[in-house]
């Protein structure tokens, strides 16, 4: 009788006990693209060989190298195809007589994350800095930070790029066009340009080509180099600007009726050294906003309060490294991984999901020069 009282009580101990979720083998973990400098240019001591493909586990937050696509230069910004059959990557170089223009390079994603190339065009422009796809992924679209401008380019069947479509050029003394996003319906595209202190919106034909819309200034001499969209459906969107470390947030009504509802700095009052600003992105349930600070070497939390339009400083969280640039935050919401330009390295910080701060999770990962981090799942 004891001997089945006790095999019950094991049992039933057994039972209550929860059972940790398996961390997957490392063939089956997420893959990570990273983008990077691969030059030592004006402003940044490039060390890596090209493009890295990374596994990231899911327990832990660290990136393993297991493939790089060399034969690119300075791949600083990447984006994944909606199909996520294809990855684009910039070659931000240009200016000199022997290489007028950058470069877009398409490649195949294979087995395992491996990358095959497909071809590369001219980008049309001096120091491409950004790569994306309109929604449906029939075209592809580049910023060219230097020039000043904006191209479009076709996608055949095969992942192959075409020629250009459309190039524009952004008016003013100085463009600097550093970002160029589909907007959330997918109706319009949306061009960020710091030099110009503007936000740029198009019409994109059947075609690919743009026609300007509408743009809005932000303000002057701020830079305004990144923009987000909030996940929330709530028609709102924020702008880091990188020359005086604030983050404005809009609401965006009936056709082109944009209203800025605020704008917080980026820092703490007293940090008085240099700063510029990087990247922005939304926490999956859009109640949160993270942006990096290049000078401080942190991310700063906000609170999003969609009702009113407000912001919420709730944090500052040193990423443990020098130059956060682009960061990423998992679909989950789960993880934020910040690549640490000039400390060759990315950092993962675990997110509280009911109050959206950062907490720090294991070492930093070795990636030499990180610039870009893209998600593959």
């Amino acid at each position: 009788m004891k001997k089945i009282l006790f095999a019950l009580l094991a049992f039933y101990a057994c039972q209550s006990k929860p059972v940790p979720p398996a961390t997957p083998p490392p063939d089956e973990r997420p893959i990570v693209f990273v983008g990077t400098y691969t030059q030592k240019l004006g402003h940044v001591d490039g060390k890596a060989t090209g493009i890295y493909t990374c596994r990231l586990d899911p327990g832990t937050g660290a990136l393993t190298i297991t493939d790089t696509m060399s034969g690119i230069d300075n791949p600083s910004f990447l984006c994944i195809s909606p199909d996520k059959k294809y990855l684009y990557a910039v070659a931000e170089n240009g200016g000199t007589p022997e290489r007028p223009f950058g470069s877009l390079v398409a490649y195949r994603i294979l087995e395992k994350g491996k990358l095959q190339k497909i071809n590369e065009v001219s980008s049309y422009g001096i120091a491409p800095c950004y790569v994306s796809t309109d929604k449906s992924g029939k075209f592809v679209l580049v910023a060219n930070y230097a020039t000043g401008n904006v191209a479009t380019y076709g996608v055949q069947a095969d992942g192959m790029l075409t020629d250009s479509l459309c190039v524009e050029k952004h008016p003013g003394k100085s463009p600097w066009a550093h970002m160029i996003i589909p907007s959330p319906d997918g109706g319009a595209i949306w061009a960020v340009d710091k030099g110009a202190d503007r936000v740029f919106i198009y019409d994109i034909s059947g075609e690919g080509k743009l026609k300007e819309a509408f743009s809005f200034s932000t303000a002057k001499g701020a830079g305004p180099r990144h923009l987000a969209f909030n996940p929330g459906g709530s028609n709102q969107f924020a702008v880091i600007n990188e020359n005086n470390s604030t983050v404005n947030y809009y609401q965006k009504g009936e056709d082109f009726d944009i209203r800025r509802l605020d704008s917080l700095s980026t820092l703490p009052a007293d940090f008085k050294a240099n700063n510029s600003c990087a990247d922005i992105h939304f926490h999956p349930n859009g109640k949160f906003l993270y942006g990096s600070n290049r000078g401080h070497n942190s991310i700063v939390v906000y609170a999003v309060d969609t009702q009113t339009g407000k912001l919420t400083l709730l944090q500052h969280q040193p990423t443990r490294g020098e130059m956060p640039r682009n960061f990423l935050v998992t679909p989950d919401g789960k993880w934020l991984l910040a690549a640490n330009q000039n400390s060759s390295t990315v950092a993962a910080f675990h997110i509280d999901a009911a109050t959206g701060l950062l907490s720090p999770a294991g070492e930093p990962s070795a990636v030499p020069t990180p610039v870009c981090l893209k998600l593959l799942m």
